[in-house]
C-alpha cells in the first residue's frame, strides 16, 4: 500500500512481482510516466529529466518503468484510489491505468480483479477530515474483504 510515489511503487511491485502479493492499494499513484511528463508542472518535468532523461530520449525506459505497460501481470486484487483535483499526479493517471486493465480483460468491482475509486473533492491527499475518513474507510473495507483477518486459535488450558 502506498500513496503518490508509494502508489507508483505499489503498482510496479504488484505487476513485476505478482507472486509476492495477496492484494495492493495504490493511492494517487503514477501509472504512465510519458503521459505524466506531458501533463506535469515544469518542476516535475525537470525532476523526471534528471532521473530518466526525456521521453523522447529514453522512450523505452519510460515505457518499461510505467505500470500501465505491465497490466497483463496483475494477479491479485488491486484498489486504486485517486482524487480528481490532484495537480501533482493528475486523475488521468488513474483513468489510463483503469482503461488499460479493462482492455486487458480485467473486471472492476468488489469481487473483481480491481476496485476503482475517484474521490471528488480531493487533490494529492487531503487535509479535510471527512475526506481522510472516506479514504481510510475505502482502505479498511478493501482489506476486510480481500484479506480478512484470521480468528486466533482458542487455547485449551
Amino acid at each position: 500500500m502506498g500513496g503518490s510515489y508509494g502508489g507508483y511503487s505499489t503498482n510496479m511491485q504488484m505487476l513485476n512481482y505478482p507472486e509476492l502479493y495477496a492484494a495492493g492499494i495504490s493511492q494517487v499513484g503514477i501509472t504512465d510516466l510519458t503521459a505524466l511528463y506531458e501533463e506535469s508542472m515544469p518542476h516535475f518535468k525537470t525532476a523526471l529529466e534528471r532521473h530518466l532523461g526525456s521521453p523522447k530520449e529514453n522512450e523505452a525506459l519510460y515505457k518499461d518503468r510505467s505500470p500501465v505497460t505491465h497490466v497483463e501481470n496483475l494477479a491479485a486484487p488491486l484498489s486504486i484510489i485517486h482524487g480528481v483535483n490532484d495537480p501533482r499526479c493528475p486523475i488521468s493517471q488513474a483513468r489510463l491505468f483503469r482503461d488499460a486493465l479493462f482492455e486487458e480483460g480485467y473486471n472492476e468491482g468488489e469481487d473483481g480483479d480491481f476496485e476503482y475509486n475517484e474521490l471528488g473533492e480531493e487533490g494529492h491527499g487531503s487535509t479535510d477530515i471527512d475526506n481522510k475518513i472516506r479514504s481510510f474507510e475505502l482502505v479498511a473495507d478493501f482489506l476486510e474483504r480481500r484479506m480478512p483477518a484470521e480468528e486466533p486459535a482458542e487455547h485449551s488450558d
